[in-house]
């Protein structure tokens, strides 16, 4: 990995004229309870049933196991920020600890979710530099430190199991989008669960045929106007129209307009934009 220039350079050359420098420390110590929040082993599926209207239904859902991965590694790293600088002839030095992250934090989270935003605002005051200096500084030694975790839990069990239930939850939302597209809002968790597998085939039967009903009734609805407006009377061409024919074409035009306006119609705005071509070969 192709790493940024040092921010380290940076400071020094910057502030060289005020006689200090600044640079990241990063120092290892070890907690002494073990890490509690590893992935969960297991992904099950979970189900509640309720009676609606007098109707039972059970809608399929998810839950993960109380019994969690150990994380043996109890190591932490503190984060500071040092200071050195000349005063009176001598070399003094000052620091500003920013925050201690665990092992395993260092790939989960990043070091602004371990200090409240008050506080860092306070020790970047002290320091007199902005947020993303001081992240610049710290990145540059921590960086090599998350590459080298990072390694080394991909080798886990834990990561291989992580990986695994993020890719069925994914799976799982993938056709959850595209089943309710089709068929309608919270309506797939009814009918299949968090793996796919089909749990209620009676409920997916009447929603294939609400669903081709509709269609249906759609196309059959659509087509019926597309042959009124088909019509030999509203096809002639312009040179045809009177001015009081005209007239009356363009009161037809605002009470079609209105009736098929995709606002009302909630439907792809094919009605309204077959109108509007009339309307230009009508000549109004």
């Amino acid at each position: 990995m192709k790493r940024k220039r040092s921010y380290y350079n940076v400071l020094y050359s910057n502030y060289k004229g005020r006689e200090f420098i600044m640079y990241c420390v990063i120092q290892k110590v070890v907690n002494k309870k073990p890490d509690l929040f590893g992935t969960p082993k297991e992904l099950y599926v979970n189900s509640i049933s309720f009676t609606i209207d007098g109707e039972f239904k059970t809608k399929y859902t998810y839950h993960y196991s109380e019994e969690k991965f150990e994380r043996p590694i109890t190591d932490a790293y503190k984060i500071s920020i040092h200071k050195s600088f000349r005063k009176d002839g001598k070399v003094r030095k000052k620091q500003w600890v920013i925050c201690t992250m665990s092992y395993y934090s260092l790939i989960e989270f990043w070091p602004g979710d371990c200090v409240s935003q008050s506080k860092l605002e306070e020790k970047l005051k002290e320091m007199g530099i902005t947020e993303e200096e001081l992240w610049d500084l710290v990145y540059e030694k921590l960086e090599p430190l998350i590459d080298e975790v990072k390694l080394e839990f991909e080798r886990t069990e834990e990561y291989k199991t992580k990986k695994k239930q993020e890719k069925i939850l994914e799976q799982h939302r993938k056709k959850k989008y595209a089943f309710e597209k089709k068929y309608g809002s919270d309506t797939y968790d009814y009918c299949y669960d968090v793996f796919g597998v089909l749990r209620n085939s009676e409920y997916l039967e009447i929603l294939k045929m609400y669903n081709e009903q509709q269609s249906s009734y759609y196309n059959s609805h659509q087509s019926n106007y597309n042959d009124y407006f088909k019509s030999s009377y509203f096809t002639q061409t312009t040179s045809n129209y009177t001015d009081e024919e005209k007239a009356m074409l363009k009161k037809i035009y605002r009470l079609a307009a209105k009736k098929f306006h995709p606002d009302v119609t909630k439907d792809d705005g094919s009605m309204m934009k077959f109108l509007t071509k009339l309307k230009e070969e009508w000549g109004i």
